[in-house]
């Protein structure tokens, strides 16, 4: 008879069954944590996670249940700790486990895993020596030893070629979840734009392209497009520094600047002198800047227009990163800016200091004026 704790995890556990959904188990031992509760944690899309399955443990030992209807990357963690322990789960399959930070071989127990243990094993060794490499090509650099440190570079480059080769070739045994979850979790990592995610997913075979992972590059690439050049911007309305509604598509202006910046940002605040500037030339002529701040607090936010003596529009959802304009525009780093033409067309993006100058001034026809002068 089970007991009422194995009862409770199994209710815990279970989701909504669907059609070929078929049961997975993991069963193992936490490393160095003797209770707790382990998480199995899903990503159904770009920005949604969610955990499908709950399981407390004690002495380290832990047991979970849960179905699936396809192969997806799901990850274990332990509830209170940070990080976790990647999964490439199948239906149908049951997997035992032996969770260690900074073990290889944490999972194993069906193909795709193994597949994947196996490739990170290979991997990380040749990554130890390229650091060590790496090591020694800086130190040879310092002390001047320049043709020692060209043969140690030659050898960084050929180490990386072997790193490639190593997995274009799993990856062309692997048309599946495998290659599609390590590419899509290196675009999460290193923040891809549009066009190297679009590169990355052309490379991608049919099977990986359909995979969870495949689809949420997809996803991804399909939310980047709507703020490209040549896109209409998303309209949006926001309230103002002095307390009004502000809607973009009424902001009338040969070119207009979406800036997203906030107070505390190094960066946006030493970029505001030479934006002020190119305001103030260009201003007259037609550009206009709509600042839009991702700060939460409104003293800070308004503190810094004045200090800085920002004369162009400044609005806020004062939601800091949950600001629902930044997340139209797929904004994930600050400043980020927009160039929008009189009919709110995205004409280029994420241009600063003088090519954003020379950019406006020649949309403006100012270039050839300020060459004569």
């Amino acid at each position: 008879m089970k007991s009422l704790k194995e009862f409770l995890v199994l209710i815990l556990c279970a989701v909504p069954l669907f059609l070929n959904a078929q049961n997975i188990s993991i069963s193992g031992k936490v490393a160095g944590v003797s209770s707790g509760t382990m998480l199995l944690i899903a990503q159904p899309h770009e920005s949604q996670f969610d955990t499908i399955c709950a399981a407390p443990f004690n002495n380290g030992y832990f047991k979970m249940i849960t179905t699936l209807s396809e192969p997806q990357a799901l990850r274990l963690a332990v509830k209170g700790y940070a990080g976790g322990f990647t999964l490439l789960a199948e239906p149908n399959a049951a997997y035992s486990a032996h969770l260690q930070d900074g073990a290889l071989r944490t999972i194993w127990g069906a193909p795709l895993q193994d597949a994947y243990n196996n490739l990170q094993a290979a991997d990380s060794e040749k990554a130890k020596v390229l650091e060590q490499l790496k090591a020694r090509y800086d130190s040879l650099k310092q002390a001047g030893k320049f043709r020692s440190a060209s043969r140690v570079n030659d050898s960084i480059s050929m180490l990386q070629t072997m790193r490639k080769a190593l997995c274009d070739s799993v990856y062309a045994a692997n048309d599946n979840l495998l290659p599609a979850h390590n590419t899509w979790a290196n675009v999460q990592t290193c923040d891809k734009l549009l066009d190297e995610c679009r590169s990355i997913y052309n490379a991608l075979g049919t099977g990986a392209k359909a995979s969870l992972s495949g689809r949420l590059l997809k996803e991804r690439i399909d939310r980047l497009a709507k703020t490209e050049q040549g896109r209409p911007a998303p309209d949006f309305e926001l309230i103002d520094i002095n307390g009004d509604a502000l809607k973009m598509s009424e902001v009338k202006a040969k070119l207009k600047i979406i800036d997203f910046w906030a107070s505390w940002c190094g960066p946006c605040r030493l970029n505001n002198p030479s934006l002020k500037r190119l305001y103030e030339e260009c201003h007259a002529k037609g550009l206009e800047i709509i600042a839009v701040s991702l700060d939460e607090d409104k003293m800070a936010w308004k503190a810094a227009v004045d200090k800085q003596a920002l004369p162009w529009l400044h609005v806020s959802s004062l939601k800091g990163w949950k600001c629902p304009v930044a997340q139209q525009y797929s904004v994930t780093a600050v400043p980020a800016m927009f160039v929008l033409d009189e009919n709110n067309r995205i004409v280029a993006t994420q241009l600063r200091g003088e090519s954003l100058d020379n950019f406006v001034k020649e949309r403006l026809g100012l270039s050839q004026n300020v060459e004569n002068e």
